[in-house]
């Protein structure tokens, strides 16, 4: 009886184990971000020619608003007197994390020519978001590898007191103008 529970754990074990290994490889980074507001991110896949899915998560202050500009490159390997990539990024795409864990895609943009850049196309207001680098390695029988930098950069966002101190004073102002445009009536 303990052997025929044994072999059935044993065997639906392997079974997980299985089933992770062909849906590719996921691995998931916080970045943390110098006081220029640079990060440096990426990842070395060793399993030839799969696809992976990588996600990098950061957060933007409470109070503030930041606006983020990322660049990737890829490795390069030395194969028969030629430098070929050795891996390849289809996709980086931008997400907000919402308080249950799920994500909301932000719109992003993309471009995958000689110098790979992606951002958001909004400012990332107060709150905690992520992008997720997609690719696979590109030789056969070989890993790859990618590395990138990601600028965030964050402004204070003012406090509705702030608008409130700014309206009054242009009210002032307009108040002193016209006060004085019309010193002929009285």
């Amino acid at each position: 009886m303990k052997k025929m529970l044994l072999s059935k754990v044993a065997g639906s074990l392997l079974l997980t184990a299985g089933l992770l290994a062909s849906t590719g490889a996921s691995a998931q980074t916080t970045l943390s971000f110098d006081a220029m507001g640079n990060a440096v991110f990426g990842m070395t896949h060793a399993t030839p020619g799969d696809n992976f899915e990588d996600e990098y998560l950061f957060s933007v202050d409470a109070a503030s608003m930041g606006w983020a500009s990322g660049t990737a490159v890829v490795g390069k390997t030395f194969i028969d007197s030629a430098r070929l990539s050795n891996y390849a990024i289809t996709e980086i795409s931008f997400f907000r994390v919402e308080a249950d864990s799920s994500h909301t895609m932000l719109s992003t943009t993309f471009s995958n020519g000689d110098a790979i850049e992606f951002y958001p196309n909004d400012a990332l207001m107060s709150g905690n978001y992520g992008f997720m680098v997609t690719g696979n390695t590109a030789i056969p029988d070989m890993g790859g590898a990618y590395a990138g930098t990601l600028n965030l950069q964050v402004v204070a966002v003012p406090e509705p007191a702030t608008y409130a101190m700014l309206g009054i004073g242009v009210g002032l102002l307009a108040f002193t103008a016209r006060r004085k445009s019309n010193n002929k009536l009285g």
